[in-house]
């Protein structure tokens, strides 16, 4: 009989305790909403009512839609401990070819020009990672000056012959528009927040990057976590280097690593979701980054900043800071 109670007594414990987690739980994430939503309402008030417009609340969910689905194909390369500063580039490459197939194609082309470029070139950049054992940042670093030379001599081509890198037109453009672009953000959500969370693909790379010691005591397989995880973030690249030509139009090849650049803001969107991920899962948070990030620069369009000059600075700055929110609990030397 004693028995019976104390474990009747044990288990009413251990769900007051769980009950006590979950409220707590419940009550962070309110607060973190809530101190989200309070710094819009003040630039609202600011901005003398236009932040808050329908019409420009509207534009930052289309700004942010393209550095989301970059961000998400970092949870997938970069959780697993790659550091591919390529990715760039790759995106280049990408809005080319999905331009080009979008002109003869169509859609269908726009999206498998974008996919296919991006999975064939983390391909080769992630066997050569490991088969090499270079650094993945400096590889990356490499790789994308190899890939800017190959836009670059495509451009220059074109340019002889009189004609754009890649133009357009009216040609596949609803899927950089509302309200496509807002049903493929949902979309891209949900099969982020599935692969990440619910396969094995998601446990493996979180694993590995976790430890990579552990993980193989575990029974996975480190290089195939890798390159598994690589090549479905490269999906997301490729989806978001359609989207990017949709909306543009256009694609203008760089040199001289200038497409760094290009992955600063998701970069930033990236870090903050790690900073976000005790209380909303990283997936999900990667979209609240990204509206957060896009929305600091409206305001400082709103208010007039230069774009080629203080905006960089705030880009920079952003890195930084969300750099520091991400590492703050972490223990030891930062990757």
């Amino acid at each position: 009989m004693k028995s019976v109670d104390s474990e009747k007594s044990y288990s009413l414990g251990k769900f007051q305790e769980r009950r006590f987690l979950v409220s707590r739980y419940d009550i962070k994430k309110l607060l973190s909403v809530i101190l989200i939503i309070i710094p819009y309402i003040i630039f609202n008030i600011f901005t003398k009512g236009r932040f808050m417009e329908s019409s420009n609340i509207l534009s930052i969910l289309v700004h942010a839609v393209v550095p989301a689905f970059v961000a998400w194909g970092f949870c997938f390369i970069f959780t697993s401990g790659i550091m591919d500063l390529s990715i760039g580039a790759i995106m280049i490459l990408a809005c080319i070819v999905s331009g080009i197939l979008a002109i003869k194609i169509g859609y269908f082309g726009l999206i498998l020009g974008g996919i296919l470029v991006s999975f064939a070139l983390e391909y080769i950049n992630l066997k050569c990672m490991i088969k090499t054992k270079i650094p993945s940042w400096v590889f990356g670093l490499g790789m994308a000056m190899i890939y800017e030379g190959i836009g670059a001599l495509y451009g220059a081509s074109q340019l002889k012959l009189g004609k754009q890198v890649v133009s357009l037109g009216v040609t596949a453009r609803k899927l950089g528009s509302i309200p496509w672009i807002i049903i493929v953000l949902a979309l891209g959500l949900i099969m982020a927040y599935i692969i990440f969370n619910r396969t094995s693909i998601g446990f493996d790379i979180r694993a590995v990057g976790s430890n990579r010691e552990v993980a193989k005591m575990m029974g996975v397989d480190v290089t195939k976590a890798i390159i598994r995880g690589g090549l479905v973030g490269s999906v997301f690249i490729g989806l978001a280097s359609a989207i990017n030509e949709s909306y543009a139009g256009r694609v203008m090849p760089t040199t001289g690593l200038n497409s760094i650049a290009l992955i600063f803001i998701p970069l930033a969107v990236y870090l903050l979701a790690q900073a976000f991920e005790q209380i909303f899962n990283l997936t999900v948070a990667v979209i609240i980054s990204s509206v957060i990030v896009e929305s600091l620069f409206n305001i400082l369009t709103i208010l007039g900043v230069p774009s080629g000059t203080w905006q960089q600075v705030a880009v920079g700055a952003c890195v930084i800071v969300c750099g520091v929110l991400a590492q703050r609990h972490y223990k030891g030397v930062v990757k």
